[in-house]
């Protein structure tokens, strides 16, 4: 079977929800933190503009055409979830720029004054998860949305808004713990790294409620996510996703917490547990894109 979707689109997918997680994670920690996650909220708002629009050069690309993308925010198509995800991704691209902005340190605000930077800053901490939660789930609804056995899991939005948070949380934690400037203290990572656990062990539920909700489904359901556990795409799967990205980082982080990681050891493994969690987050991707189009209806 043809595959229209490639790898360009699966980079597309990741860059979109890791942006998002990343800003929910910002939002979040300016919202409830306060002075104590500052650090927290300003590596949220520097990572978010750059995955997505990285993943939306990628899906220029992937068009052929890419001087015509424009003719997607000619008309708004009222049944369409990717004219609704088009205007989405791109308020959301445009806000987290301005957002970023805000959180530069005050010499390099060239434009407004430091209390009204600070009044847009919570305004838009307050929207902006609101709007990353679409980003997020939204490539889920499109793929929902093409009617193929696989991507016509109900779960499926939500198993990508939970890894992209998830995602998000990763990448806040690898950019703070390598970063030469303001690093996050202890109890900012406590806190990353215990919110992290807690979404893998989320998003290692969904996937095995989406199975057994596939496996009790029709026969070209069944077969679908068969291909996922005893077919083609088994390995990936069971050695890509479930051990180095869940269960192993998982592991590592429950050791972090509970601190079981000597110190000469606490730098390298953190750094790994973030970087199996991205890397797991990319493969989910990969696997749903191509399983879902190497499947059919029988």
């Amino acid at each position: 079977m043809e595959l229209t979707w490639g790898l360009m689109i699966v980079i597309y997918l990741f860059t979109a929800g890791l942006s998002a997680g990343s800003m929910i994670t910002s939002n979040l920690a300016f919202l409830y933190g306060g002075k104590d996650f500052e650090r927290v909220g300003r590596f949220g708002a520097y990572i978010s503009p750059f995955p997505i629009s990285l993943g939306l050069g990628v899906l220029l690309l992937d068009l052929g055409s890419p001087f015509n993308f424009y003719r997607l925010f000619l008309t708004l198509q009222v049944r369409s979830p990717m004219s609704y995800g088009s205007w989405a991704i791109l308020l959301f691209t445009g806000l987290s720029v301005i957002y970023l902005y805000l959180w530069l340190p005050e010499k390099y605000q060239i434009v407004g004054r430091r209390k009204s930077s600070e009044k847009w800053k919570k305004w838009l901490a307050i929207f902006m998860p609101f709007l990353s939660v679409g980003v997020a789930s939204y490539t889920g609804l499109l793929l929902n949305a093409a009617v193929r056995p696989l991507w016509n899991a109900p779960l499926l939005p939500v198993l990508f808004l939970v890894s992209a948070l998830s995602t998000g949380v990763a990448s806040v934690i690898l950019l703070s713990t390598l970063s030469p400037w303001q690093r996050a203290r202890h109890q900012e990572l406590h806190v990353l790294t215990k919110a992290d656990a807690a979404l893998i062990i989320l998003e290692c539920l969904i996937i095995l409620i989406m199975i057994l909700m596939g496996s009790f489904n029709s026969v070209s359901v069944a077969m679908a996510f068969g291909s996922l556990l005893f077919g083609q795409y088994a390995l990936i799967f069971w050695f890509l996703i479930a051990g180095l990205g869940l269960i192993l980082p998982f592991a590592l982080e429950l050791m972090e917490l509970k601190d079981k990681i000597p110190v000469r050891w606490a730098l390298p493994v953190t750094v790994s547990s973030s970087f199996l969690v991205l890397f797991g987050g990319f493969f989910v991707r990969y696997i749903i894109t191509y399983a879902g189009q190497s499947s059919g209806w029988f």
